[in-house]
C-alpha cells in the first residue's frame, strides 16, 4: 500500500456540483436584479417623457391664456376633437390664439392670428397650425365616458383634461384650469366667428 500523495487532494464531484449550483443561483439572482432595474429605469424614462410633453402643452396654453380677455370652446363634428380660441392682449397688440385637439391623430395644435380663427377638420389640420404634442388622449371616467380635452370655465377660463399616452407604459394625467388675467375691456379683434 502506498501513502496518499498530496496531488490527490482536491474537490470531490459532489462538492463541485454543489458549488456550481450555488454559483448558478447567485448569477440568476444578480441577473434578475439587473433586468428588474433596467425595466424600472425604462418605466421612469417613459413616464418622465410623457409628463414633460403634457406639461409643455399646459405651459404653452397657460402662456396664451394668461393675457386673455375672453375664451370660447367648441366640439368638432366627430364629438371628440375640440377647439378653443382666446382673445389675448399680446406685445404687438390684440390677437387671437387657438388650440385644437385632433382626436384622429391624438395631437394638440396651436395657432395665432390677428383675425378670427376657425376650427380645422379633424385629420386635416393645415400647415399654419403648430403641433404641441402627440399622444394626447381625453381622460376617461369610470364608466368609459371621455371628458372633453378643452372645457369653458366661465367667460375667461379654460379647463384642460387630458392624458399623455406612452404606448408601452403608464400615461400621465393633466387636469387644470387656466383663467385670463387681462382687463376684460379689450374687444378687438373679433376672435369668435
Amino acid at each position: 500500500m502506498s501513502a496518499p500523495r498530496p496531488t490527490d487532494a482536491g474537490f470531490t464531484l459532489v462538492e463541485l456540483l454543489i458549488s456550481a449550483a450555488l454559483t448558478s443561483v447567485v448569477i440568476i439572482v444578480i441577473g434578475g436584479v439587473l433586468v428588474s432595474s433596467m425595466q424600472a429605469d425604462e418605466t421612469v424614462r417613459t413616464v418622465t417623457t410623457s409628463t414633460t410633453d403634457g406639461q409643455l402643452v399646459a405651459n404653452v396654453i397657460d402662456g396664451g391664456m394668461r393675457n386673455s380677455t375672453a375664451v370660447a370652446v367648441s366640439t368638432a363634428a366627430d364629438g371628440v376633437s375640440s377647439f378653443a380660441v382666446a382673445r389675448v392682449v399680446g406685445a404687438s397688440g390684440p390677437e387671437c390664439v387657438a388650440w385644437f385637439y385632433d382626436a384622429e391623430i391624438d395631437t394638440i395644435f396651436r395657432r395665432t392670428s390677428s383675425s378670427a380663427i376657425t376650427a380645422p377638420e379633424p385629420g386635416s389640420v393645415g400647415a399654419d397650425w403648430i403641433p404641441l404634442s402627440g399622444g394626447i388622449v381625453p381622460d376617461v371616467d369610470g364608466s368609459g365616458t371621455e371628458y372633453p380635452v378643452f372645457a369653458a370655465e366661465g367667460a375667461r377660463g379654460l379647463g384642460l383634461r387630458y392624458a399623455v399616452e406612452t404606448g408601452s407604459g403608464p400615461s400621465s394625467l393633466f387636469i387644470t384650469t387656466i383663467t385670463g388675467r387681462a382687463p376684460s375691456t379689450n374687444v378687438s379683434p373679433q376672435c369668435f366667428p
